[in-house]
């Protein structure tokens, strides 16, 4: 664990020459060296970090830089893999987009190049200093991204609206990581590890708050009730590919915190802390904060007429199933977590490229305008209703098998508390097939409307996110075996952490 081994942090490395690069090029009025430096940015930094997962990581242990303040492990590579895609895929959407706005192309590709640096480092942090600092390199550059849209009122309120709350949030983080410190006397989250045994004893209070508001913190981040109300109003104000980029680099990123966290919390063998006896309060949180979750973001998408803002609800419905996962507390439900953001990647970045290039031809993100999609562009129509079907969970798709493993993960566990989570789940599952199905009747048996676009055109960068994005529902609903393989082996990574 000792060293500087500054080598292991290569990704990072070269997200941060490309963020000073393409700085200095945007700076220049070098708007095209700026897409350059960010896509040879990401494409290197997702190669590079697969390439440290195939060739440093064969004996399956974790390896350290910086004193042990940054880690390597399967974990953490699987997440840069997902956070490079998604990185890619956004650089690939946002084109389209930006085509139709006069200014900020260079600083929308920088900030979303900073984004992806804060996403690459959360994945490898070791100690709640760099965890807070990664997280807030992450929100910052969303802070800017929600307003980009500086002449569009319902953009600056959504800015405005989650500055103010995400501040609330880090406040919350900062003071929790304080409270920590007083409790274990040292920021490397490895020292709540070996304080877990007493979050369920009533006398380590100073430690238990510290947990609680840590938890409040990143429940924030991935849009948990009671810290939801930001995501339907930044949804639908924000321009489209910073909502997509918000739905999975924002949720994913929080998730990866939160799991390494929980981890921490069930102590060095990973079969105390949380699963002490004494501390069945911690579950029974768990578990009421997945099932309001679930149930929150599945009722209020039912009302919508606007598709951002259901699909803004419908994130918080999602965060509430991979919550369902993290209350299993094993490696089965750690490995089906991270299985559910692999196949919510492919599901929800297709569905927002379809909302991308409708809105260039419409101009509204209403759900009545996408009536007659079918005729107008079967296509686009196609992407569109397998990505809600794999969304709602409807099988052979990724989301399927996602919400699958979940609910086998949370049955496996057993008791009452199990039992009555998986049944709200199940009942979520049926609330958003019927919100789903809507939309989808809408594509096919309504007629467009009089001023309905009679053709809609798909850029060949937008034809091959859709394309990719429809092969990656069908391919993880279909051939499983290599993902689950991999999710496997990064929850494994996970528990096996020191």
């Amino acid at each position: 664990m000792s060293g500087w081994n500054l080598g292991l942090a290569l990704p990072e490395w070269i997200l941060a020459g490309c963020v000073l690069a393409a700085l200095a090029a945007d700076a220049q009025g070098r708007g095209e060296w700026v897409r350059r430096f960010a896509w040879f940015g990401v494409l290197a930094a997702t190669a590079a970090a697969g390439l440290q997962g195939l060739l440093r990581l064969d004996t399956g242990t974790k390896l350290h830089a910086f004193h042990g303040r940054y880690g390597l492990d399967a974990f953490a590579v699987v997440f840069k893999l997902i956070f490079g895609g998604t990185s890619l895929f956004i650089l690939a959407m946002s084109g389209q987009w930006l085509s139709r706005v006069d200014r900020g192309h260079g600083e929308f590709r920088l900030l979303a190049l900073m984004a992806t640096l804060g996403m690459f480092f959360a994945c490898s942090i070791e100690d709640f200093a760099s965890l807070f600092v990664s997280l807030e390199l992450i929100t910052v550059c969303f802070y800017c991204l929600a307003a980009f849209k500086r002449n569009d009122a319902r953009s600056v309120e959504a800015g405005i609206k989650y500055v103010i709350l995400g501040g609330l949030a880090s406040a919350f983080l900062l003071l929790g990581i304080a409270f920590l410190y007083g409790a274990t006397g040292s920021l490397e989250i490895r020292a709540l590890s070996a304080h877990a045994d007493d979050l369920g004893h009533a006398g380590a209070s100073l430690l238990q708050f510290g947990v609680l508001l840590v938890i409040v913190g990143l429940a924030f981040k991935i849009a948990a009730v009671p810290f939801q109300v930001w995501t339907p109003d930044v949804y639908e104000g924000a321009a489209s590919p910073v909502t997509a980029f918000l739905s999975m680099g924002s949720k994913a990123a929080g998730f990866v915190l939160l799991l390494k966290v929980v981890r921490a919390c069930l102590g060095p063998g990973a079969d105390a802390g949380l699963r002490d006896p004494d501390a069945v309060r911690w579950l029974g949180l768990v578990a009421l904060m997945a099932a309001t979750t679930l149930l929150y973001g599945n009722l209020g998408a039912m009302w919508q007429g606007n598709l951002k803002r259901l699909l803004g609800y419908s994130s918080i419905g999602h965060a509430g199933y991979a919550l369902m996962g993290i209350f299993a507390l094993s490696e089965a439900g750690f490995a089906a977590v991270v299985y559910y953001l692999m196949a919510y990647l492919f599901t929800v970045l297709g569905v927002f490229a379809v909302i991308i290039l409708v809105n260039g031809a419409t101009k509204s993100h209403a759900i009545d305008d996408y009536s007659g999609l079918g005729r107008r562009s079967p296509f686009l129509a196609l992407v569109l209703t397998v990505g809600l079907l794999s969304l709602a969970g409807v099988p052979p798709l990724g989301g399927f098998f996602g919400k699958f493993l979940i609910f086998r993960a949370v049955v496996d566990k057993g008791g009452v508390l199990a039992y009555s989570l998986a049944f709200v789940g199940a009942a979520g599952v049926v609330i958003s097939l019927y919100y789903y199905l809507c939309v989808v009747k809408r594509l096919y048996m309504h007629e467009p409307g009089p001023d309905a676009p009679a053709t809609i055109a798909v850029p060949a960068p937008m034809k091959a996110v859709l394309w990719t994005c429809l092969a990656g529902m069908f391919v993880l609903g279909i051939f499983m075996g290599p993902f689950v393989a991999l999710a496997e082996e990064a929850a494994r990574a996970l528990v096996a952490s020191r």
